[in-house]
């Protein structure tokens, strides 16, 4: 019954209604890997469910903004067409340059891109990854991994399986100090896994090149720093989030020859920032900041502070975001929270 409903709302939806009593709001979607079918990449978004998506908004008319038009629309009042949406993709690997980017040039639809610096000069890989890596391949079944800074976590795979455990380790991480996380990784996660570091960063997770930055920038794309290290930041000291912002913002301006003015927050959760990130953010000389909080960009919002939804895995879900029927639903109480796949991914 739900499925029905929500497909004849969204057929409804297509006549512009939605549009018509929630204007003003522009999704922004983000996305993490994608894969080609046969790459071996982690994750669910397919380059074909990808590219039917964008089919729809450019069989029907909807434009896709830049960054430039967003900050226009945001700080000088410009006007944008009903019909608008944006779209980044984060953290920087290979797959985001090969495959994503690729898709997006078939239709001439900009695509943005938040890069972790350290990962594109092949320094490091990011350290939720590094879970999913070593959980994926360890045969021990129970251990006890001590985390930073105090604190214990019971692996037990018989009990909750790979995704769980990933899950929770991850969340685990997510709370405490992350200044000397990836020594831990090959410190503790690893060893207690007894699972090899690998020497060289893995094929599943190898970034895009510099070169492919300077490429993606070339054809119209936007090219912007996601921290050096991809660590929390609200759990950093004032140094580490200020190396964290600078240096990322410096990297890409010497390998991209622009000054980057947009930045997003690793994880991107209210918790994973606060205001002295904010801050440090715009002493950087950073315009725009994203976060991953589910929702609409509309006039008026924190410009350091911008929502984004995680890109759908199904087409009914992406229709109620870009014909604004999940905007409708904010007007209606006792709603619902909103549907998992809208949450961040990571």
């Amino acid at each position: 019954m739900k499925s029905v409903i929500l497909k004849v709302a969204n057929i409804i939806g297509e006549t512009g209604v939605y549009r018509f009593l929630c204007p003003g709001r522009v999704p922004v979607f983000m996305l993490h890997r994608v894969t080609d079918g046969s790459d071996g990449i982690p994750g669910d978004m397919t380059a074909e469910r990808l590219r039917g998506y964008l089919r729809y908004l450019s069989s029907r008319g909807y434009s896709v903004l830049t960054m430039d038009q967003l900050w226009q629309f945001l700080n000088k009042g410009t006007s944008i067409p009903s019909k608008s949406v944006m779209f980044t993709i984060d953290d920087g690997f290979s797959d985001h340059h090969d495959v994503a980017a690729q898709v997006f040039d078939e239709f001439g639809f900009p695509l943005n891109f938040f890069v972790i610096t350290g990962l594109l000069d092949e320094q490091l890989w990011p350290w939720d990854d590094q879970i999913a890596y070593a959980v994926n391949r360890t045969r021990i079944s129970v251990t006890d991994l001590q985390l930073p800074f105090g604190g214990k976590y019971s692996v037990n795979l018989a009990d909750i399986g790979l995704r769980r455990t990933i899950r929770e380790i991850r969340n685990a991480l997510k709370i405490v100090n992350q200044e000397h996380v990836y020594q831990w990784l090959s410190a503790e996660l690893y060893s207690k896994l007894e699972v090899d570091f690998p020497d060289t960063i893995p094929r599943e997770y190898r970034p895009m090149s510099w070169d492919d930055a300077r490429s993606l920038k070339e054809r119209g794309h936007g090219v912007y720093p996601h921290t050096c290290t991809h660590r929390i930041l609200s759990t950093l000291a004032l140094e580490e989030k200020q190396h964290e912002i600078n240096e990322a913002r410096k990297r890409v301006e010497q390998e991209l020859a622009q000054c980057p003015d947009v930045f997003a927050y690793p994880t991107g959760r209210p918790s994973d920032y606060d205001r002295a990130d904010i801050e440090e953010v715009k002493r950087a000389g950073f315009k725009m900041a994203f976060n991953t909080v589910p929702d609409y960009i509309r006039a008026g919002c924190s410009q350091y502070e911008l929502p984004r939804f995680s890109l759908p895995e199904n087409t009914a879900d992406f229709l109620q975001i870009v014909n604004r029927f999940e905007a409708l639903k904010e007007k209606v109480p006792r709603q619902p929270n909103r549907s998992r796949s809208f949450l961040p991914t990571r």
